[in-house]
């Protein structure tokens, strides 16, 4: 029994629930008053339907704190006191029942009446507040419900604004893509314009300045040929050195400026890598020996023969270096040395190139800067040795180009070792190609001039440059006709019979390109009988670029025209002479 009441007031534990329990019990049973008595003396109700004497509810708070069981007591006034005690709870349940006097009461019955009085109460109260918080909590679904359906329409309102938001953003991202790209696009038109203009620039100002140096250089070699004093020979040879300095300062600010544009292309070919050693000594010999400077080449064993990779560009940086080393150096030794190494493959070699030299050397302070533009270790030494400052960069770069790096080892006093290593494909030897001649051996003049029989038309519109020309190849023994132009040029071969053309590039009325094409459409229709020049020929009739335009898109636009050869200005006698018996 004490477990039962204990179960069944379990969770009683407030005021409002106790006065609730209480109604459930009077209401189910009439006549019946009931009311709770907590352990600290409070009631509930706080104002009682009865009153229980004071006596008795002492007794009933001490046996339930004790005994923890239901008690009867004695009838007084016509009432019986009862009472159930849960400890749990901390309160006493009194019934009180009135008029019963002198009744009998089945202790056992009435004990189970209460308790299914009591029980019913908690399960009707039970049920109630299941009702109450299933409707609490059908409140709150149907809150929950509008706050869902309203947090999707926000959700939704929030889409169609972001959406909106995103075409509004892609439209103007759009717009400003397209008027960055039309921007990006007209800065490009204009950069290509730029770079156009740069370039024709640059070949107007090749053509500029080399037709009088070629004049100076040409005429001055031509003199230098006569009968002349010692005094005049060496006037002469001054005019041809500076003539010669001022074109290789001329072409190191071409190939600077190549190679900054992006412009300067390595061309791939085999040939003999000893020759090109061989030939960029050659030509710093004469130099070496007004200095009593010695140069020494040494090629370790096992350095490829043959290999592939732009010659001319090679020895350009070759001449340069070996010419730098012969510049500081006084009296003294100059040694290009050559190693190699195996490459990551079969057909690949590292080949490093030395040169070392025992002239004055440059501080370690000094040393970083002198593969900058217009840049010399010493300012004194441009005023001592000359040069621009140019060399050693544009080296430097054109090494890059070949994937290499140029080093630099020098001591103050004892000398300086530039280097560079640069990777090298091997080339079988039947697709080596066959090197020129010796520098001093090609240059060797022939004292009479050989007659060929054969005519050349000379297509030049500069007066200074045909009367070079002319000279030049009538010392080869050739006839020669003139033409200022184009169009001149197409009469010369419409009335005379012409065995090879000297092509000028830059003329007006007609220039050499044109010419070139025109003459080229002629031998290929029925127009070719009319030219005595061509109507008796099988083949076409050899073209020889004459120019000072040396771009290598110059040359490329050259033989797409039809042309054979390509000779640059300053015209270099032997050049001339073996071009003309190479294809005459």
């Amino acid at each position: 029994m004490e477990n039962l009441f204990d179960d069944i007031f379990e969770d009683i534990v407030e005021d409002d629930v106790f006065v609730s329990l209480i109604e459930r019990i009077t209401s189910q049973t009439p006549g019946l008053l009931c009311q709770i008595v907590t352990y600290d003396g409070q009631t509930v109700p706080k104002e009682p339907s009865f009153s229980i004497p004071s006596i008795h509810q002492d007794v009933f708070l001490k046996n339930a704190k004790t005994q923890r069981v239901a008690h009867f007591f004695d009838l007084e006034d016509d009432q019986l006191f009862f009472a159930l005690n849960y400890s749990k709870q901390s309160a006493v349940v009194v019934v009180l029942l009135p008029n019963v006097k002198n009744e009998k009461i089945d202790e056992s019955h009435f004990l189970k009446l209460m308790e299914n009085t009591i029980q019913l109460g908690i399960s009707t109260l039970e049920a109630d507040e299941d009702r109450l918080e299933k409707k609490q909590l059908a409140n709150q679904i149907d809150v929950l419900n509008r706050q869902h359906s309203q947090l999707v329409e926000d959700n939704h309102q929030q889409y169609l604004q972001l959406r909106e938001q995103e075409k509004q953003y892609a439209k103007q991202l759009e717009e400003e893509i397209s008027k960055q790209t039309r921007e990006l696009r007209q800065a490009n038109l204009d950069l290509l314009k730029a770079s156009r203009l740069k370039n024709e620039f640059l070949a107007n100002m090749s053509h500029e300045l080399r037709t009088p140096t070629n004049a100076i250089i040409g005429f001055a070699g031509l003199l230098s040929s006569t009968a002349l004093t010692e005094e005049q020979k060496e006037y002469v040879q001054t005019l041809i050195t500076s003539g010669e300095g001022l074109l290789v300062l001329i072409n190191e600010i071409l190939d600077l400026a190549k190679i900054e544009a992006g412009k300067l292309e390595l061309e791939e070919i085999p040939f003999k890598l000893e020759p090109i050693l061989q030939g960029a000594i050659a030509l710093l010999k004469s130099q070496a020996a007004e200095k009593k400077n010695q140069i020494i080449l040494e090629i370790e064993h096992g350095t490829p023969e043959h290999v592939i990779a732009d010659q001319n560009r090679l020895r350009q940086v070759l001449i340069n270096l070996l010419g730098n080393a012969n510049k500081f150096t006084e009296n003294g030794e100059i040694t290009l040395r050559v190693v190699s190494r195996s490459g990551d493959t079969t057909d690949l070699n590292y080949v490093n190139f030395l040169i070392q030299d025992t002239g004055i050397g440059i501080p370690p302070e000094k040393q970083a800067k002198v593969f900058e533009k217009f840049t010399q270790a010493d300012g004194s030494t441009t005023r001592k040795y000359g040069g621009t400052g140019l060399g050693l960069s544009i080296c430097n770069q054109l090494v890059g180009l070949m994937h290499g790096e140029i080093k630099l080892e020098s001591e103050v006093g004892v000398g300086s070792t530039f280097s560079f290593e640069i990777p090298l494909r091997l080339a079988e030897k039947e697709k080596s190609v066959k090197t020129a001649k010796p520098a001093q051996e090609s240059q060797k003049e022939q004292l009479e001039p050989v007659s060929h029989d054969r005519t050349i038309l000379i297509v030049e519109d500069n007066p200074v440059n045909q009367r070079l020309a002319t000279i030049m190849v009538k010392k080869q023994g050739f006839e020669v006709i003139v033409a200022g132009d184009g169009l001149e040029a197409l009469s010369a071969l419409k009335e005379n019979q012409i065995d090879l053309v000297l092509m000028d590039i830059q003329m007006p009325n007609m220039d050499g390109i044109t010419a070139t094409k025109k003459i080229r459409e002629i031998e290929s229709s029925e127009e070719k009988k009319n030219y005595i020049a061509l109507a008796s020929r099988f083949d076409a009739i050899p073209i020889i670029a004459l120019s000072a335009h040396v771009r290598e898109e110059d040359k490329r636009e050259g033989r797409e025209a039809g042309m054979d050869d390509f000779l640059t200005k300053p015209i270099i006698k032997a050049k001339l002479e073996a071009t003309l018996n190479k294809i005459v």
